[in-house]
């Protein structure tokens, strides 16, 4: 399997983007979006698809109307070669419509959802802006948050000479990259032994809670149609970061995609269905592999497991409605905070600025980063994204209200836990001067010690 380096576009994707109304009736502020975001989307032949498509549609609509009015009459020959030229002339002018259509679908496809107006504008990482910095001494007071990472000069410092994380799985033989690299190449990894039992133990923790809060689990598909990833909106842009299937050994030659998340495949469940909103909101989460080629990021972060191919993760999804999606995105990154506190793991929820909010979906986007004291440095272990209607659109997911009115549902999604790197997290928090380390004490049940020592 390759990375798919490019994306033809396929009509029955490409449904319900942004609103079209949307964008004619607030251009201005659509394009402001764009340029906040660093986008690149073509507002303006956007505008003048949209005007060509409805005078074609008008030119059709009328043509047929003749033609309708014409066939009703006993025809002569001078009216039946009349109506020939009709029904040519409708045909023609369909054709130009349909072409015309795609080709404003293809641009819509790369407007952005709308940025929530508390979203900071901001280039980059260093204007993202803190919200929260929590340490086992309880949560820092807000004058000392501030921008990317004022709180770290708040953060615990170890009085020994650290190890990260790679140093430490490999003396407690944890972690192999090495013969990862000749079974697999770059960016994969063997974790083993308690490696596995940390895990394993985090995926319980966090399943017994979801359970508890009313989620549904779901075993999902981890091949996946091109649909569903432009539904969950990680196409188009996102296309460089899949893989793709040779599709002469998928039946029916069908174009599948590994995921990269299990977001396509849990918002896709629900796609073309309308949801009573009696019984919103939807709350799902599956635990799966994932896989990502990471291209643009070749060269960065290649030391151990922290940005690899192949990673699992526990993902948390809602299909909720219009009112309540802010509501159920703090929600869900309570439940972030609740993992990270149970595990006594010091970090911070940064709200990402304009131009670091990620995929097209996001209307308002959390990351919560743990720290790590031997690089005094925070990295990113879950993210929290409001899509608001944008990924229900695409994948026709409606809800009707307790009146019979059908709306577009709203999305919220949240990688529960980023299991790679939640290692990495207990492993730089946990470790010990002689190069053991604890085990997180609401771990220790699953994984059947307390402590992980050196390979003699």
């Amino acid at each position: 399997m390759d990375a798919c380096i490019s994306l033809g576009y396929h009509s029955q994707w490409i449904t319900n983007m942004l609103d079209i109304k949307f964008i004619r009736e607030h251009t201005e502020e659509v394009r402001q979006n764009i340029i906040n975001r660093k986008a690149s989307a073509d507002v303006d032949g956007i505008l003048e698809l949209d005007e060509k498509r409805k005078n074609l549609q008008i030119e059709v609509d009328g043509l047929r109307q003749q033609l309708n009015a014409g066939s009703k009459q006993k025809p002569t020959p001078e009216e039946i070669q009349r109506l020939r030229s009709l029904s040519t002339g409708i045909s023609s002018k369909e054709s130009e419509l349909k072409e015309v259509q795609q080709n404003l679908n293809e641009k819509l496809s790369w407007v952005p959802n709308m940025l929530s107006a508390d979203v900071p504008v901001g280039k980059g990482e260093d204007d993202n802006v803190e919200v929260k910095a929590w340490t086992k001494d309880g949560y820092l007071s807000e004058d000392k948050l501030g921008k990317k990472d004022t709180s770290k000069a708040y953060m615990p410092k170890f009085d020994f000479a650290a190890k990260d994380h790679l140093d430490l799985g490999k003396t407690l033989d944890i972690i192999d990259v090495e013969q990862s690299a000749k079974v697999s190449g770059t960016r994969f990894a063997y974790i083993k032994n308690e490696g596995f039992l940390l895990e394993y133990a985090l995926f319980e923790l966090l399943k017994n809670k979801l359970i508890e809060e009313g989620f549904s689990p779901m075993i999902v598909p981890l091949l996946v149609k091109g649909k569903a990833l432009f539904g969950s909106s990680h196409f188009p842009e996102e296309v460089d970061q899949v893989y793709k299937v040779d599709s002469k050994n998928v039946e029916e030659g069908e174009e599948l995609y590994l995921v990269g998340s299990s977001e396509p495949s849990l918002f896709s469940y629900f796609m073309d269905k309308t949801i009573l909103e009696k019984d919103l909101p939807k709350k799902v989460f599956a635990f799966t592999p994932c896989f990502r080629s990471e291209v643009g990021s070749w060269g960065k972060d290649v030391r151990g497991i922290k940005r690899v191919h192949q990673f699992d993760k526990l993902e948390m999804d809602t299909v909720t409605s219009e009112e309540k999606s802010e509501e159920m995105q703090q929600y869900l990154l309570g439940i972030n905070e609740w993992l990270l506190q149970q595990l006594q793991i010091p970090y911070h929820v940064i709200l990402m600025c304009s131009g670091d909010s990620g995929y097209a979906a996001a209307h308002k986007k959390y990351d919560v980063e743990a720290w790590l004291p031997s690089q005094q440095t925070f990295m990113e272990v879950m993210s929290d994204t409001n899509a608001t209607d944008f990924q229900a659109r695409r994948l026709n997911i409606k809800y009707q209200t307790t009146e019979g009115v059908k709306k577009y549902a709203h999305t919220v999604n949240d990688t529960g836990v980023a299991m790679g790197r939640m290692i990495i997290a207990i492993l730089d928090n946990y470790q010990q001067a002689d190069g053991s380390v604890k085990v997180p004490e609401v771990l220790c049940k699953y994984v059947g010690k307390d402590i992980l020592k050196p390979e003699k």
